[in-house]
């Protein structure tokens, strides 16, 4: 029989779980988002991305897109992606594809897909594949010199 000793659990614990440490108002902050508490979320997150806090301003992209505040949470997205957040990126992307908060852009949609895969974003890499299907050799080429243009002198900052 197999036997494996508590020790052994807690290295595997340690060696195979993302370490997270997260402090109790980001709990709250999440917990509060879990009630449905969008205030308290809001008021826990927000000073926190004014000071420019990637996490705090992906957090609150989430939280205007579970109030269906689609502008504002794209102006959160951006912020984070400009950053270089690849989940940030990919985020905006999509909201770029489908026209969600901002003028729908599939040329925007596969340079920040592209930002988003270059870091490893394993599905920003099948969604830029999936946009590029649908677009034009001519609006990929656009994408392609918009995409050299970002990694040259850095994303923008907010929508164009």
């Amino acid at each position: 029989m197999f036997r494996i000793g508590i020790f052994h659990i807690l290295i595997a614990i340690l060696c195979f779980s993302p370490l997270t440490f997260v402090s109790a108002a980001d709990s709250d902050g999440w917990q509060a988002l879990r009630r449905g508490d969008y205030d308290l979320a809001e008021k826990v997150w927000l000073p926190r991305a004014q000071r420019g806090e990637v996490e705090a301003q992906l957090f609150l992209g989430y939280l205007e897109t579970m109030r269906e505040r689609y502008g504002a949470a794209a102006r959160w997205y951006q912020r984070a992606a400009a950053k270089g957040n690849a989940t940030a990126q990919a985020l905006l992307a999509s909201q770029y594809l489908i026209g969600q908060g901002v003028d729908a852009d599939p040329v925007r949609a596969f340079a920040w897909y592209e930002l988003a895969a270059s870091q490893g974003h394993v599905n920003a890499v099948r969604a830029r594949e999936a946009t590029a299907r649908q677009m034009t050799a001519e609006e990929v080429e656009a994408a392609s010199r918009l995409v050299e243009d970002w990694m040259r002198d850095g994303p923008p900052t907010e929508s164009e």
